[in-house]
């Protein structure tokens, strides 16, 4: 474990130093040793972003309902009006983690820190990180697949968009913020293109049988914050995140 976490802590902690003066050189790599600099041409996404526009129900990328089957339409009807009743009967009240996708909408910044093998994402909400390998595939989908709360994800680049896929998470959280549920069969590919040196334009689509009628996508936008420094932001049952 010490000799796997120690390339993500050392990129982690170049990302810190050099992301105030990433912005304006998205082909730098100068602040990573040479071998584990990225190939030549890949974008760099190393830095602190966030929503440019909060976004609490997600709707597909047409401004539609999510395709939703009957049983969970109802689940869906059934969080809403438990919401509006108590707001912590939202699963975030009892400080789990976020799962994917909801956790790009927390309304908190995030680190990029990116290196050859590996693009790492440090949320502020509740000291929560994802690795993503570009090394890596995911595991075999079936049902010996232990679940988790961020599941398994695994990268790749489709030219300079950074594609990310996720499978296994459990199915203790919502997809937003309005109560939209899935099953552990959720699959959720995020797909990140650089938009000159402060914007990232992202879409996510979302497979899920047991949930949806057909796979939909949705977009939304993250911007740079130059000069923001990650503050401790730790979930206890009184805190609402």
């Amino acid at each position: 474990m010490k000799f796997m976490l120690r390339p993500v802590l050392l990129a982690v902690t170049a990302a810190i130093l050099a992301s105030g003066v990433q912005a304006a050189d998205s082909d730098s790599w100068s602040f990573l040793p040479a071998a584990e600099r990225p190939d030549p041409g890949i974008p760099n996404f190393t830095g602190k972003w966030a929503m440019a526009t909060p976004i609490r129900a997600l709707k597909t990328t047409d401004g539609q309902e999510p395709p939703l089957l009957p049983a969970a339409k109802a689940k869906y009807a059934a969080n809403q009006a438990a919401l509006k009743k108590n707001p912590k009967s939202d699963p975030n009240a009892n400080c789990w983690i976020q799962g994917v996708p909801r956790i790009i909408y927390a309304p908190y910044p995030m680190l990029i820190a990116q290196d050859k093998e590996r693009v790492n994402l440090v949320y502020e909400t509740n000291h929560t990180f994802r690795i993503v390998s570009l090394r890596h595939a995911l595991p075999k989908w079936d049902d010996d697949l232990d679940p988790h709360w961020l599941g398994y994800s695994a990268g790749h680049w489709d030219g300079k968009t950074l594609v990310v896929d996720t499978i296994g998470q459990n199915d203790k959280t919502w997809l937003d913020y309005s109560g939209l549920p899935h099953s552990e069969k959720l699959r959720v590919q995020e797909r990140y293109t650089l938009d000159g040196p402060d914007k990232i334009n992202g879409e996510l689509t979302i497979t899920d049988p047991e949930t949806f009628s057909h796979a939909w996508s949705t977009r939304f936008t993250l911007v740079r914050q130059p000069g923001y420094d990650l503050k401790e932001s730790v979930c206890v049952r009184d805190h609402k995140m």
